[in-house]
């Protein structure tokens, strides 16, 4: 008893009491905020592709089933996404090592099992992720205490994540990323304890916390790499007993993960080799992203000058607080305290942008889904700062509460707004998909023709208002498409180089030259592109 209450009073006692009323409240909105309208946002294209692995299929899989140039409907890809009878969990892990490697199994292997007990529909498998997201709280107060040894840390903590825009988003997205920030949290927050505390239980369950971390992420090989840096440091580069107990336990980390890294040797990435992304593009993205952290007025605010002026401000006002913040947690804080806060937040975003100024391979790992750590880093530095000013009384008290109330408030305030919302920022769908959607949905009897990539005819066909009652598929691979000749139609003839149209509105979505090409002759004249999107009418 005596243990309960000395556990209690070091973790649970939070002063003044109307900061234990805030934070309490801001948790149950933050809770709120996860589990409200999980089938609101469109299903876009990534979240597909976790239904597909679910299934059990892979993209080639279904691509050589549905890319015939055959005229199918959007019930056919029914049968590749969620649960198929006789797949289980073995099945999709096994799709994954097919398909793509560098997506780690355990995220998606512990989806299928939760939906093998509450269903396939979007919102049981996004809330999936919100029931995840929910463990950021203990993991994050946990790294707080070990770093800082101060339960107002780590409430404070807890009550920005609650209401950070940024998670909030990834907490209702079909996809591992509230998984990879929970296990960031709890390996940093063992590897801290292990250093403390120099025993072999608690190396083992830093192995195992980075295990579970690197079967989430690929780039918890960076937050890894991070942790040997950071012991480097605070251990003066000698090779001590808590520097060799780190790489035992990080090397069993390594060996547990090696089965999945031979798979991702043997993978060739499809991303083409391209010039690296200059200092413009990188800088403009993390301006972008950053604020986000404590406000979010999502992507359609710049509509008129004022909004744009008012964003600037607010945007610029947080930037101030993020860096000032920061600043002072790393100066007050001892080497051990500031080391660890500097390398985690900041480690994996300078490997990632000097990546990407190098090479690109067609794809940005400054993307924001990637910055977890950064996100994680800033909001533990924050409430460092906050809890020190509260305590130490650096500045007016009322001057602090009101910063607090505001980053909250901005929290909250952002949340609020983008709940309704069919979609987001963090949903990398075209700009002009929603007009696009418009413009289908006016034909009585549309077939959609495409040749784009599977990604992209998720997007369309999970879109939010798509009407696909009357709605008809015809989809190509480059190799499918080369044998099809629209000017030989012949209804009596069964072949993939051949279709009967009847009397359907043909509509041409994202294609390629090569299939505009193929229509050009066929339509006489009548294909052209519609209010000069990316869809093309042939009457």
């Amino acid at each position: 008893m005596k243990t309960m209450n000395t556990f209690l009073n070091n973790h649970c006692q939070i002063h003044p009491n109307w900061l234990k009323f805030i934070i309490i409240s801001v948790l149950a909105i933050g809770i709120f905020f996860r589990f409200a309208n999980l089938e609101q946002k469109i299903y876009w294209g990534d979240e597909a592709y976790t239904s597909l692995w679910i299934s059990g299929h892979t993209s080639t899989e279904l691509t050589s089933s549905l890319f015939t140039g055959e005229i199918i409907q959007v019930e056919d890809f029914q049968k590749y996404q969620g649960i198929v009878p006789g797949n289980n969990v073995i099945d999709t892990v096994n799709a994954l090592a097919k398909d793509t490697p560098l997506m780690p199994p355990l995220y998606f292997a512990l989806v299928r099992c939760w939906v093998g007990v509450f269903g396939d529909s979007i919102a049981a498998i996004r809330a999936f992720s919100a029931v995840i997201s929910l463990f950021l709280f203990p993991a994050i107060y946990w790294l707080c205490w070990e770093l800082f040894n101060s339960s107002l840390v780590g409430w404070i903590a807890i009550a920005l994540t609650a209401v950070c825009p940024y998670q909030v988003l990834y907490a209702q997205e079909a996809r591992p990323y509230s998984l990879w920030a929970v296990t960031i949290l709890l390996s940093s927050a063992a590897l801290l304890r292990a250093i403390r505390i120099n025993k072999p239980l608690n190396w083992g369950l830093y192995a195992i916390a980075l295990t579970a971390s690197l079967y989430t992420h690929l780039f918890s090989v960076f937050v890894a790499v991070g942790h040997g840096i950071y012991l480097l440091v605070i251990q003066r580069f000698r090779l001590s007993k808590i520097l060799m107990a780190y790489l035992i336990a990080s090397f069993g980390g390594v060996l547990a993960f090696s089965p999945w890294i031979l798979l991702i040797v043997k993978f060739q990435e499809y991303y083409p080799e391209q010039p690296g992304a200059s200092i413009f593009v990188i800088a403009k993205r993390l301006i972008g992203i950053l604020p986000r952290i404590i406000i979010d007025f999502g992507p359609g605010y710049s509509d008129s000058v004022l909004k744009i002026s008012v964003m600037l401000i607010l945007n610029s006002l947080v930037l101030a607080i993020i860096c000032y913040a920061s600043w002072v947690t790393i100066r007050k804080n001892p080497l051990r305290i500031s080391a660890f806060l500097v390398i985690f937040t900041w480690f994996i975003l300078l490997v990632t942008v000097f990546r990407d100024l190098t090479t690109t391979s067609g794809v940005l790992l400054t993307n924001k889904r990637y910055l977890f750590p950064v996100v994680m880093g800033i909001e533990i530095s924050i409430a460092d700062f906050l809890s020190y000013q509260l305590s130490q009384k650096k500045i007016p008290q009322r001057l602090c509460h009101i910063l607090l109330l505001g980053l909250i408030s901005s929290g909250i305030l952002s949340g609020a707004i983008s709940l309704p919302s069919k979609t987001w920022w963090n949903k990398e769908v075209g700009n002009d998909y929603t007009e696009i959607v418009e413009q289908i949905n006016q034909y009585q009897n549309p077939v959609v023709i495409s040749d784009t990539k599977l990604w992209g005819i998720w997007n369309l066909i999970y879109y939010h208002n798509l009407d696909k009652s009357n709605l008809k598929l015809q989809l190509f691979t480059p190799k499918t498409l080369q044998m099809f000749n629209p000017e030989k139609a012949d209804p009596n003839i069964s072949d993939a180089s051949t279709v009967d149209y009847g009397n359907s509105d043909l509509l041409l979505f994202y294609p390629s030259p090569g299939l505009i090409a193929k229509f050009e002759a066929y339509s006489d004249g009548n294909l052209a592109s519609v209010n000069n999107l990316r869809l093309w009418s042939l009457k």
